[in-house]
């Protein structure tokens, strides 16, 4: 159970500030390019298949979205984009608590599982440039922006397992706790693509690698969006995206009854909205 539960937790990177008149970007010369900050904030709801080893126990979880959600305690779910000119700064947080409580023969057995995530990434960015691919006049553009990215992901894992036996009549009572945490650091390389559908519509699509074993510690995610930009308060200059996300992370550490094997993937529906001051 503590394997199964803290497996289903929360990681993204939601593609945002969408340029749909990049050519002034780019001729802008790099002093004279204006600061911008795009905010994201975004829910994933994610399901979670593969295989889990804490101490040498092994399990293959395979967890819902609403089972997810059913053990949340507290979520948050952030990507933070600073931009000058054609370099950028990307900052992408999911932290997630969970909770279980099970209980057997009149509430006499019980069982605590809860579990902390944190997967942090940080990556810098360049654009390497738009091209607009066609012009349909009232309908807009149609034009395509590409930024390479490279950084880090780190993941932390934190769990704790409490089981209880309370025989009043045989006069036991005990209470023992089992806890387990590891953390991680992949290197990161990816391509953002954003596609300008019209004045209004977008299409973004991004997806990298990293690790540094192809054997005990690698990841590769996917990420397809469709987004629709509108005006807040009272500037053009807010994004609505919906999609769909994927993540594949594997972390190896230790042999035996030490062993701990994170070979799982995370995938499922993604919405968000960027703010871009």
């Amino acid at each position: 159970m503590m394997a199964r539960r803290s497996g289903a937790a929360l990681a993204a990177t939601v593609a945002a500030g969408l340029v749909c008149s990049p050519v002034a970007a780019e001729d802008a010369a790099p002093g004279s390019a204006p600061w911008e900050l795009s905010v994201t904030p975004y829910l994933w709801a994610l399901a979670l298949d593969g295989d889990v080893t804490v101490k040498g126990i092994k399990s293959s979880p395979s967890v819902s979205f609403s089972d997810i959600l059913d053990n949340l305690n507290f979520a948050v779910m952030l990507e933070l984009e600073l931009r000058k000119g054609r370099f950028g700064l990307l900052s992408d947080t999911i932290y997630a608590n969970l909770e279980d409580d099970a209980a057997t023969g009149d509430d006499r057995i019980r069982i605590k599982a809860t579990a902390n995530m944190l997967i942090q990434g940080l990556a810098g960015t360049y654009r390497l440039g738009t091209w607009q691919l066609a012009d349909f006049a009232q309908a807009g553009p149609l034009a395509v922006t590409l930024d390479p990215y490279a950084g880090i992901r780190y993941t932390y894992l934190d769990t704790e397992l409490t089981g209880s036996l309370d025989l009043p009549d045989l006069g036991v009572d005990d209470r023992r706790t089992t806890e387990a945490d590891k953390h991680w650091v992949d290197p990161i390389v990816g391509l953002r693509t954003a596609w300008t559908l019209g004045e209004r519509l977008s299409l973004i699509l991004a997806g990298d690698v990293g690790g540094t074993s192809t054997n005990s510690q690698y990841s590769a995610q996917g990420v397809g969006l469709i987004g629709y930009r509108f005006g807040l308060f009272g500037q053009d200059n807010a994004n609505l995206v919906v999609g769909y996300r994927a993540l594949h992370q594997k972390y190896q550490d230790g042999d035996g009854r030490s062993r701990f094997d994170w070979d799982v993937t995370m995938h499922g529906p993604v919405a968000g909205l960027t703010i871009t001051f």
